[in-house]
């Protein structure tokens, strides 16, 4: 009788019903308050809802009841590092390592909280002890890699900590380690286990076949270092140069996160945010990706905030503010605001479209503003202010958010509706003229477009709901005949994207653009250097991705940025894509065609979305990347190895590419 409730505790907490097994385990102690393994279990509730404070009392309390069971210890560790009590969560996982010395994470965030004190030489120690349990630990050398950076004390007295000496039994370990340090991107961390290896190789003979590898290691490793350390003065000497440029900080920043610098990078990019908040920060996924990480998305929308109320006419501090509430997690509040700058586009994109008198703004022909190649600087929509002229049908005058809903006032006579179903999508491929196709599109007279054109949910983002996806849509004026669309490119290549979308939008008409794959890898890689979301070489970036294709076969598309060869593997994702669409919702195009002509293939488009022609005074490229030209023997390479999947698509879609 009397653990029923903390039975129910159990039940209800298997179920997701985490408030009720509160209460359930809340009663359980009430009922029996010497019973350690009820508080335990609502210390794990209390994980689950985020309560760190009370469940760091609750797992005290079941330590106290039961000081030998090792998990209670180890949430509890947990709980103090969400509050960033290093020093008590530090001692609570030594506990637990006392009680069990098998477990690698306890070694892990032991490691953590030691790295926040600053303990170099014990975060290391444990981080090895980690590595030795499982080397697989998700982020563990890049841990292991920051902290050996860090400590000034000889590496053989740091292993006195850790007793794991170098002998012929272990040898093997530490010549394995520099490698995966090497591999993830902490050459200077490798080069410490490589000198350490090489100074102690005459005492491990059965190492000593490994030398001549080691040695190459190790000199290749020196060069990444070098390289390093230049992009690093490089950078920081033009932040001094240019101390009021964003792009400076910006570049800045996106190096110091490749060395693994979170700090300094986190730093560097909210410095660039604060010098000019008017601009698309929303697209940079690694400077929101720092931010995450360094736990600064709470300073970052604040600073989002006082300037949407600052300039409640500017647009793209409202996406940046959506970007950075919905990072945390606070989605119904990004709705809002993505809805307020979706009406204040609608409002100019439709006086445009009925007058011709107005401009399309930037924003709405998805023309998406990148660092220019020359300059790394942005260019700025409307005049070098990025702000949108909206004015209201009935006054000319601009509409702004209400004060207090933050909400934008809709003219009544207007009748504008929300989007409910997109009628196009443009799903591919990275590189391959989507941004330009797009950009004709959004001048016709019957298509309105979303505040971004890229919104890549089906691929990355399908977790934040059809409501989060749906308000980047403008409101449509009823009784009109517009349609609306967007481009997403990561929509191609991904897994889940097909089913997803086909589950909401199965009466979608989708659009993808197929380049050359060998121009569309080499694009793609300097599209990525320019942005500063690539840092190996080319060649680096090629060995790297046959290195894991050829591991694991089955993974096509890997986490890493890139994928230069998968993606253009076209084959295996149009097959995915025919199997929930049609030919007719499915128009392939080849993008060497829409180069050279760009007003047939624009017809075409508008021909299988059942609108009338248009013809533009230009057709400029919208998106353009210039760079040296590329060793022959790269090309020839990369041909080589799409030639047989090319010949594929030409087989299953029954037309010719002529792809060289």
């Amino acid at each position: 009788m009397d653990n029923d409730y903390h039975d129910l505790g159990n039940s209800l907490q298997e179920s997701g019903r985490f408030d009720e097994a509160v209460a359930a385990y809340k009663k359980a102690i009430e009922l029996n308050p010497d019973f350690s393994w009820s508080y335990h279990c609502l210390g794990d509730v209390l994980l689950k809802l985020e309560k760190w404070e009370e469940a760091v009392a609750a797992y005290k309390k079941a330590v106290e009841l039961n000081p030998d069971f090792s998990w209670s210890y180890h949430n509890l560790g947990d709980a103090l590092l969400k509050l960033r009590r290093w020093e008590e969560a530090a001692a609570a996982y030594r506990c637990e390592i006392a009680l069990n010395s098998d477990f690698a994470w306890s070694f892990c965030n032991l490691g953590d909280a030691l790295t926040k004190l600053k303990q170099w030489d014990e975060a290391i120690a444990t981080y090895l002890k980690a590595v030795e349990i499982d080397g697989d630990l998700p982020g563990i050398y890049d841990k292991l890699g920051y902290a050996l950076r860090q400590t000034e004390s000889d590496f053989n007295l740091v292993l006195e900590q850790s007793q794991l000496q170098i002998t012929p039994k272990n040898g093997e370990f530490y010549l394995q380690l520099g490698k995966n340090l090497a591999k993830y991107d902490r050459p200077k961390s490798a080069i410490i286990i490589y000198n350490f290896l090489l100074t102690n190789m005459p005492s491990c003979a059965g190492l000593s076949g490994e030398l001549e590898e080691l040695l190459q290691q190790q000199e290749k490793c020196v060069r990444e270092a070098l390289e390093e350390d230049r992009a690093l003065a490089s950078s920081r000497a033009t932040v001094a140069q240019k101390p009021d440029d964003c792009w400076s900080y910006y570049n800045l920043g996106a190096v110091l996160s490749h060395q693994k610098y979170w700090e300094e990078a986190a730093a560097a990019f909210f410095q660039a945010l604060k010098i000019n908040p008017d601009l698309p920060w929303w697209f940079y996924y690694n400077l929101w990706e720092v931010f995450v990480r360094q736990n600064k998305l709470d300073e970052v929308e604040k600073l989002c905030r006082e300037v949407v109320a600052a300039k409640p006419e500017a647009f793209w501090p409202y996406l940046n503010l959506g970007e950075a509430l919905t990072r945390q997690g606070k989605i119904a509040e990004a709705i809002d605001f993505y809805r307020t700058v979706s009406y204040k586009q609608s409002f100019a994109s439709i006086i445009s479209k009925r007058t011709g008198k107005m401009p399309v703004p930037q924003a709405d022909t998805g023309k998406m503003p990148v660092p220019q190649a020359d300059t790394g600087k942005m260019p700025v929509p409307q005049a070098d202010t990025g702000k949108m002229p909206v004015p209201q049908a009935d006054t000319g005058k601009m509409p702004v958010p209400q004060q207090e809903t933050g909400k934008m006032p809709v003219p009544q006579n207007w009748n504008l509706k929300p989007v409910k179903v997109p009628n196009f999508i443009i799903i591919g491929c990275q590189r391959c003229g989507t941004t330009s196709l797009y950009t004709y599109l959004a001048q016709h007279p019957q298509i309105l477009t979303p505040i971004k054109k890229e919104m890549d949910f089906f691929s990355w983002h399908f977790d934040r709901g059809i409501d989060w996806y749906l308000a980047h849509f403008p409101p449509m004026p009823s009784g009109e005949q517009f349609v609306t669309g967007e481009a997403s490119p990561s929509y191609f290549d991904s897994r889940e994207a097909p089913e997803r979308l086909y589950s909401l939008f199965p009466e979608a008409k989708l659009i993808v653009l197929l380049r050359n794959p060998v121009d569309r890898a080499i694009s793609q890689f300097y599209r990525l250097t320019g942005l500063n979301w690539e840092a190996r070489s080319l060649d680096r970036a090629i060995s790297d991705e046959v290195e894991r294709l050829n591991q694991n076969p089955e993974y096509i598309i890997g986490e890493e940025p890139g994928n230069y060869l998968a993606r253009g593997r076209y084959i295996e994702f149009i097959k995915k894509w025919r199997t929930f669409f049609p030919p007719e919702q499915l128009l392939i195009l080849k993008s060497e065609d829409f180069y050279a002509g760009a007003a047939t293939t624009l017809k075409q488009v508008l021909e299988f979305l059942d609108l009338p022609e248009y013809q533009l005074s230009e057709y400029q490229n919208a998106n353009p990347g210039s760079y040296q030209p590329v060793n022959e023997s790269v090309r020839d390479w990369l041909s080589d190895y799409f030639r047989p999947y090319n010949q594929e698509v030409e087989e299953y879609l029954g037309r010719q590419f002529d792809w060289e």
